[in-house]
């Protein structure tokens, strides 16, 4: 019978590649740590770890365990959720992690849904972009999220083994002042934008690819990742932007138009957990009120759906 601890050591040893970095992490000694993976490594029959230069890389076994590492933890995580959620006789906490725009919109909505219909389910929100929310729900950190990425992506790597919901579909748009040349526009290609002034986010490696893809250097003339800030900008004839729909969804500024851009790909917007979080009274109860938003929410989009 494999040890629960020995299996949180090698987690952490492939986690930060090494003994001394597992040990920090965990409150461990380094000798304790070689001692734990030693005892594992016994157990198992096979090497889990071998030395590459000054680090540590995991076996072929030790992948594979690692894998069933994180599978084995998320069933005890979920059974720490449920017994906490019967001991408050139906209601619980649940740790979420939500990207930026869906935590003006879809969360608000589903804290409001909540107060009415579970007064005693409770959400601590932590809000980061998919890449840190993958991780999150993964090392067990929180125990649902709110991810989002592009329909022409493949499968975000580490979600192979988790339950994602899809929850809508929304388009990108262009963000500009009413009074712009395309503003009456039903949707907006981008090329004709290629002599605009921008106020863009931080993260806009797709957004520069396009631009050299059709043979203009954008200029932006602000960078800028808090949403209203975008919008005040865009409002003072700073330059034009791009938001998703869902940004869009709660507050427009006066004087601002949004038309769709055209030939670019749908954004999908999904719940990400572990499948036996699912199975968890206060979880499910969060996600059904999380589907119940973003399918009236959907409904609105243009080229979106809900699923």
């Amino acid at each position: 019978m494999l040890d629960v601890h020995q299996l949180q050591v090698l987690a952490e040893v492939a986690r930060t590649g090494s003994y001394t970095a597992a040990a920090a992490s965990l409150g461990y000694t380094q000798p304790a740590v070689s001692y734990q993976m030693r005892r594992l490594q016994q157990a198992v029959g096979a090497p889990l770890v071998v030395r590459v230069g000054r680090g540590l890389q995991l076996t072929e076994t030790g992948r594979l365990l690692v894998r069933h590492t994180d599978a084995i933890f998320s069933v005890l995580r979920a059974a720490d959720q449920e017994v906490s959620s019967v001991v408050a006789r139906g209601g619980g906490l649940v740790r979420m992690v939500a990207f930026q725009s869906s935590c003006v919109t879809i969360v608000p909505e589903v804290l409001a849904r909540l107060r009415q219909s579970d007064p005693d389910v409770h959400i601590t929100l932590t809000q980061a972009e998919p890449v840190e929310a993958r991780r999150l729900v993964r090392t067990g950190e929180a125990d649902l999220g709110l991810l989002c990425n592009w329909e022409s992506e493949d499968l975000p790597e580490g979600e192979t083994a988790m339950l994602r919901v899809p929850l809508l579909d929304d388009r990108r748009c262009v963000l500009m002042r009413d009074d712009h040349p395309l503003a009456g526009r039903a949707e907006v290609d981008l090329a004709e934008l290629a002599h605009d002034d921008w106020v863009m986010e931080s993260i806009r490696d797709r957004f520069l690819a396009a631009c050299t893809n059709l043979g203009f250097q954008p200029h932006i003339a602000a960078t800028a990742d808090d949403l209203l800030v975008i919008q005040s900008l865009v409002t003072a004839g700073l330059g034009v932007s791009l938001m998703n729909e869902l940004a869009l969804y709660t507050h427009v500024s006066p004087h601002l138009v949004h038309p769709p851009l055209r030939n670019w790909p749908v954004r999908r917007t999904y719940a990400l957990m572990w499948p036996d979080m699912a199975g968890v009274p206060a979880v499910a109860t969060v996600l059904r009120e999380i589907r119940r938003t973003t399918r009236a929410m959907g409904a609105n989009f243009t080229g979106g759906s809900a699923s």
